[in-house]
């Protein structure tokens, strides 16, 4: 009977000296990896809180060029940046909600002009305050600030607020970005939980574990990171490292919001609104890579410029509208024509930029030919009994070297010998 005490005994004490210092060890390593963790993620939110702010201010800034404006009007503040009314203009900010998950605001100094932001009623909170907090140091100090726990209504929020500045300096008001705090808590609980259930097995699975799940997990934020930043420094055409965009967890997630947003972007930036077409700005970075390939490789490539002949006489004849009408179609029979054969652009009113990647210039005046016909061949009928036809113009060169500039010169030349020849021709020499 003693023995068995004995051995009862130590086998407790036994129990003591393993399974405490692991069951202590654990809870140290456990806590430890918590608050890491909520530190590094704090820190990941904080990143790409302010690297999404940089980038919808850039965003703004090319989609209207100019300082930001206020007046007061008949029924209330007016902002505009640029030429560009902000007041009622959700489409960029809901876009990026959808998107990205994170809430925006527009603020005319303290108040809220525009936002994503709503109350209890489910109606934006447009018109109300910032706290005085926050205008001290953003809306007179003139600097970014990043706030852990910002209430707005019932919800608590990661913000950062940056200032919108003119030109000249001046503080017009402010831009606030902001994920809820359930939302990364609740990202990080999911993430947390599954280590502390394998800590309770055994230190040693739980620390291999942890340490390499937390590797792989640093080095996923660190590629989402890196991806939003080249997104926020105009880089629109960066790819996201292949495993993070696979991950099944909230990170992977994150990381093809990412991805949608920079999408979204570069349909914002790159795209004409009208035409669905690259516009002119992307159209010629695009032809200085194209000629920059030929260079390196020695392909062939051609560029035609052409323009809608009489133009002016659709619009003046049918109107605006029609006039649009007739651009949408002939850029969607250019979009559907260069779809193997490189790219349209629209290079500006009626003009447009066409780039034959890989042809000398007898292989693609043929296919411009073949767009030409197909053009003339089209009927737009208006009020039910008019038909309305238009032609185009186009002056082809191709590429001998040198740069764009004088490629782009010879194009708009023989357009304008075309022009000038009696236009709904082609002029190649």
């Amino acid at each position: 009977m003693e023995q068995d005490k004995a051995k009862k005994k130590l086998y407790h004490q036994l129990l003591k000296i393993t399974l405490l210092p692991i069951f202590l060890l654990t809870a140290v390593i456990i806590t430890i990896s918590i608050r890491s963790y909520a530190n590094a993620m704090n820190n990941e939110v904080r990143q790409g809180l302010m690297n999404q702010s940089f980038t919808i201010i850039t965003m703004y800034d090319k989609l209207y060029p100019g300082d930001y404006k206020a007046f007061e009007g008949d029924d209330g503040l007016y902002l505009l940046k640029g030429d560009h009314l902000i007041n009622g203009d959700f489409s960029i900010i809901d876009t990026l909600k959808e998107n990205t998950g994170v809430d925006i605001t527009v603020f005319y100094q303290d108040v809220r002009v525009i936002t994503t932001v709503c109350g209890e009623d489910g109606e934006r909170i447009i018109g109300t305050k910032v706290s005085a907090v926050v205008v001290k140091d953003v809306l007179e100090g003139g600097r970014a600030a990043f706030y852990p726990n910002v209430s707005i209504g019932d919800k608590d929020y990661f913000a950062y607020y940056s200032p919108l500045l003119n030109e000249d300096g001046a503080c017009i008001g402010m831009l606030f970005v902001a994920k809820p705090v359930e939302t990364v808590m609740n990202d990080l609980f999911r993430v947390i939980l599954p280590i502390v259930f394998l800590g309770i097995l055994a230190v040693m699975i739980a620390a291999l574990l942890t340490i390499r799940y937390s590797c792989r997990l640093t080095e996923a934020i660190g590629e989402i990171e890196k991806f939003l930043g080249k997104v926020a420094n105009g880089e629109l055409n960066e790819q996201l490292a292949y495993p993070v965009g696979k991950r099944k967890d909230e990170v992977g997630e994150l990381g093809r919001h990412a991805v949608d947003m920079q999408r979204s972007l570069r349909e914002l930036v790159e795209k004409d609104a009208l035409t669905g077409l690259y516009n002119c700005r992307y159209g010629e970075k695009r032809l200085k890579q194209v000629q920059k390939d030929a260079d390196s490789y020695g392909m062939p490539f051609c560029i035609a410029i052409g323009d809608i002949d009489y133009f002016k006489h659709v619009n003046d004849t049918y109107g605006h509208e029609w006039g649009d009408r007739v651009l949408t179609q002939i850029a969607r029979i250019m979009a559907e024509r260069m779809r193997r054969e490189g790219y349209a652009a629209r290079w500006g009113g009626e003009e447009f930029l066409l780039v034959f990647i890989d042809q000398g210039l007898q292989d693609a005046a043929e296919t411009l030919r073949k767009l030409q016909n197909e053009i003339r061949d089209t009927e737009f009928t208006y009020n039910e009994k008019e038909k309305i036809r238009v032609t185009m113009t186009f002056g082809i060169c191709e590429s001998s070297g040198g740069n764009t500039d004088e490629l782009l010169r010879c194009a708009d030349h023989r357009l304008y010998a075309g022009k000038k020849g009696g236009r709904d021709r082609i002029i190649q020499e």
